[in-house]
């Protein structure tokens, strides 16, 4: 089983959704899926040194009792699922793109999920700027990672074209909105659903490959 899915590493919804998405996994131990985390940026002119993270919200949301409850609602959801959103810790913005480079620099030694896992958390957990190289390396080297091979990709921007390109793949998909799930190229999914519904739709993928092979 394939599945490709695209998120933001800014993305409250998305982390939520990886969270969920981790423990449909661990309850349907006889699949054995090949996950591969792709790029989306949610707000890619942000510059990359970032920007004041409630100058920004009050642009993009002028409803403060909106925001404040749709934190709330994240902050519960998470708490069921093991996550302690702290959004009050939150100064920043970042450009994500850095993270995103890391996240492609950590699948050449098999610690993509790893390190996407440990970027949000730092994020929505921790407060930390995830658009700084120095936290990135620092997060990299924490899951594993070689800290001057994490800092050399970022410098030079290793992987680049392929984050881009993927983006641009997202956008021929249609994708307008993450996290975005696709299973065996075929099969779409979006949102941060619940456990149940992973597990379901795990079956059910499962099933229609059975069914294809019969038929073939």
């Amino acid at each position: 089983m394939r599945i490709d899915i695209y998120s933001d590493t800014v993305c409250p919804w998305c982390y939520l959704g990886k969270r969920r998405f981790d423990l449909a996994v661990a309850t349907r131990h006889q699949y054995e899926p090949v996950v591969t985390w792709r790029p989306f940026e949610l707000n890619p002119d942000v510059p990359v040194e970032g920007v004041d993270r409630e100058t920004f919200m009050a642009a993009r949301m002028s409803d403060q009792a909106r925001l404040e409850q749709s934190h709330a609602e994240l902050e519960r959801l998470g708490e069921a699922s093991g996550i302690e959103f702290r959004f009050d810790l939150i100064d920043r913005i970042p450009n994500t793109r850095r993270s995103h480079l890391l996240i492609a620099h950590a699948a050449r030694f098999g610690l993509q999920a790893a390190v996407k896992d440990r970027i949000m958390r730092a994020y929505f957990e921790e407060g930390s700027d995830i658009g700084d190289l120095d936290q990135l390396v620092r997060l990299a080297s924490e899951v594993g990672l070689s800290a001057a091979e994490a800092r050399n990709a970022l410098i030079l921007r290793v992987g680049q074209d392929g984050v881009v390109a993927a983006e641009r793949h997202a956008a021929v998909l249609g994708i307008t909105g993450v996290p975005t799930y696709i299973f065996d190229g075929q099969y779409t999914i979006s949102g941060a659903q619940e456990v149940g519904i992973f597990a379901r739709v795990f079956d059910q993928v499962a099933e229609f490959a059975s069914a294809r092979g019969v038929a073939s």
